[in-house]
């Protein structure tokens, strides 16, 4: 590599983003993430593949909103602003519907994989503790290759469970986090000018 791409690699390393202040520029307001969307009819939010009563949001606005929502700090409630054409109140009763809907299947499926997890945790502890227990008590009656397949056996429990204190832990608090706030965001309707 040359001296120049070296430069410029060191470069684009240490560039900064400045999030947090395009953030305040940009969509927050009066503590409120405000998330704006532009669509050209109800079309763009309800998914075409839906059946009338059980309408369900056009993925790829669903993609805008989820990418969208992970850039905005955890503490700031949210509201979807819908930039577009004018809508009936029936179709903004719909889209409001169908949103609220959607995000509380994401929020019900987060709670499961949270209490999956949670279950899985305790296996893993009372594991941890069992497999202890069985080791420090029959680790003078074995020889060495035996008692090796008891210390496997800890240590698996073991790792697994430091791995969910420290690192899985945090990240399904925060995956509920986001679930909720996706499910409490309200939807503000912005009509274009003509």
């Amino acid at each position: 590599m040359s001296l120049a791409n070296r430069k410029n690699s060191k470069e684009f390393y240490y560039k900064k983003s400045y999030l947090k202040k395009r953030l305040q520029k940009d969509v927050m307001e009066d503590g409120v993430a405000y998330i704006p969307c532009r669509v050209e009819g109800i079309e763009d939010i309800i998914s075409k593949f839906s059946i009338k009563g059980c309408e369900s949001l056009d993925s790829e606005f669903q993609d805008f909103v989820m990418d969208f929502i992970d850039f905005v700090p955890g503490e700031y409630p949210i509201v979807l602003e819908i930039h577009g054409p004018k809508f009936t109140e029936k179709e903004k009763a719909l889209i409001v519907g169908t949103i609220e809907s959607d995000m509380d299947y994401t929020l019900g499926k987060t709670e499961e994989d949270v209490n999956r997890h949670k279950r899985i945790f305790q296996w893993v502890t009372a594991g941890t503790i069992l497999s202890g227990c069985i080791l420090a008590s029959i680790r003078q009656f074995l020889t060495a290759v035996p008692l090796e397949f008891f210390y496997v056996l800890f240590w698996l429990f073991a790792d697994s469970l430091v791995r969910y204190l420290f690192i899985e832990k945090f990240d399904y608090e925060d995956q509920k986090i986001r679930a909720g706030r996706l499910a409490s965001m309200k939807v503000e309707f912005i009509e274009d000018e003509e």
